[in-house]
């Protein structure tokens, strides 16, 4: 096995949806060098890539951030941290927005707004997000 050297502002060990996203989020600040790592094909690894139907955190219409943090507080018997699970709540419909403009495919009604399913699910062309973070902005292959 061969080895080397690589040095590195922040590593991230993980090349799934969440691993790419903050790969993107920190590459776009020029100052920072980011590595990711994963043990498999970017393009076609993980349950990703076989084709997910849905993004299964967003703030349908009609409903708060403050609903998802209730859903995973009963979900995990109250054992969360209430006020992460709040901020990141409140960003989450920004970072579909952001996965919608580097081209992931969400479908849309006659209207134009996001079809969803369930209270806090909009349906997506998954198979194709992966490949999408990968190629995003920063260069992740």
């Amino acid at each position: 096995m061969k080895s080397r050297k690589i040095t590195t502002d922040v590593l991230i060990i993980g090349g799934g949806t969440a691993g790419c996203f903050a790969g993107i989020t920190l590459g776009s600040k020029k100052e920072i060098n980011v590595l990711i790592v994963e043990k498999a094909n970017i393009k076609r690894s993980g349950c990703l890539a076989a084709g997910v139907n849905a993004i299964n955190a967003y703030i349908t219409k009609g409903r708060v951030p403050q609903d998802y943090v209730d859903y995973c507080k009963k979900d995990a018997d109250g054992i969360v941290r209430e006020d992460l699970l709040l901020s990141m709540s409140e960003r989450l419909n920004h970072v579909t927005k952001v996965m919608e403009d580097l081209g992931l495919v969400i479908l849309k009604d006659e209207n134009g707004d996001y079809v969803t399913r369930g209270n806090r699910n909009i349906k997506i062309n998954g198979e194709n997000i992966k490949p999408i973070l990968a190629d995003g902005p920063c260069g992740l292959q």
